[in-house]
C-alpha cells in the first residue's frame, strides 16, 4: 500500500505546529506569553513597545 499521503499529512502538521508559535520581533524575546526586551542606555523603549515597570522591561504592544 502507499502510505505516502500519510507521510505528507504528519509533515503538514508538523508545519502548522511550528508556524503557530508565536513570532517576536528583531530586538525582542520571547519569555512567558510576551515579547521582551531590555532597555537600551538611554533609557528609550523599541518602537511598538512600552515600559512595564513592574519588570523593568520594555513590553511589544501586538
Amino acid at each position: 500500500m502507499n502510505f505516502s499521503w500519510l507521510a505528507v499529512f504528519i509533515l503538514a502538521i508538523i508545519a502548522v505546529a511550528v508556524s503557530a508559535k508565536p513570532q517576536c520581533p528583531a530586538p525582542f524575546k520571547n519569555e512567558g506569553n510576551k515579547c521582551i526586551t531590555s532597555r537600551t542606555i538611554r533609557g528609550e523603549c523599541p518602537h511598538n513597545s512600552e515600559y512595564k515597570a513592574s519588570i523593568n522591561k520594555c513590553v511589544y504592544k501586538s
